[in-house]
């Protein structure tokens, strides 16, 4: 077994990291998203987000996966090609986010509701006679109340708004945005940045 880690620990060790750099991605697109609003979050927002993470990213990609020693020039040149690699990926995921998240907001947002609402009626065909919905118009938004009766009255009543079928459908992107970069930054890593000399 500590073969096999040995063996393996850079690709462990990458995904550690990874998960922590997509976690840390994930809860500052979710943090400028409540702050300053989905629009922010899948524009501006997420520059700054992966601004961050590409310097965390280095931090420990440097030290803990590649173990790089380099410094002076070479440090400099590893971190100028580090950071063009990360920027080309920070632009695929900016065009998925604004793409995904942003031109496909209201189809997104339409699937997970009808997504949730597939879910909610097979949780227990038993006891489910069927889903009621009704829109509510309010001053700021609209919402969709659903009621899943049972064969004894009301089992469950759900309130749902545009807004969190939206939310869920722009942090399902850039979870797939987030996987895509993964992949791509491992690949520039291992190729082309922290490339051992022969």
């Amino acid at each position: 077994m500590i073969q096999w880690l040995k063996k393996h620990w850079e690709v462990l060790s990458y995904l550690i990291f990874g998960v922590l750099t997509t976690l840390l991605n994930i809860l500052l697109y979710a943090l400028f998203n409540r702050l300053f609003g989905y629009t922010a979050a899948n524009s501006w927002g997420n520059v700054l987000d992966n601004i961050l993470c590409i310097l965390f990213a280095y931090a420990t990609n440097r030290a803990f996966v590649f173990n790089s020693r380099t410094k002076g020039r070479a440090m400099a040149k590893e971190f100028g090609a580090f950071v063009t690699c990360r920027l080309g990926t920070m632009v695929l995921d900016a065009a998925i986010m604004m793409i995904g998240g942003n031109l496909m907001a209201a189809q997104g947002a339409a699937w997970m509701e009808g997504l949730l609402t597939g879910v909610f009626t097979h949780l227990n065909p038993e006891t489910l006679v069927g889903i009621t919905s009704t829109t509510v118009h309010t001053t700021d938004s609209s919402a969709a109340i659903a009621v899943i009766g049972g064969a004894d009255g009301p089992t469950a009543i759900f309130v749902t708004s545009a807004y969190d079928a939206q939310a869920m459908w722009g942090l399902a992107v850039k979870v797939f945005s987030n996987v895509l970069v993964i992949l791509l930054n491992y690949v520039f890593s291992k190729l082309i940045i922290f490339k051992k000399k022969q």
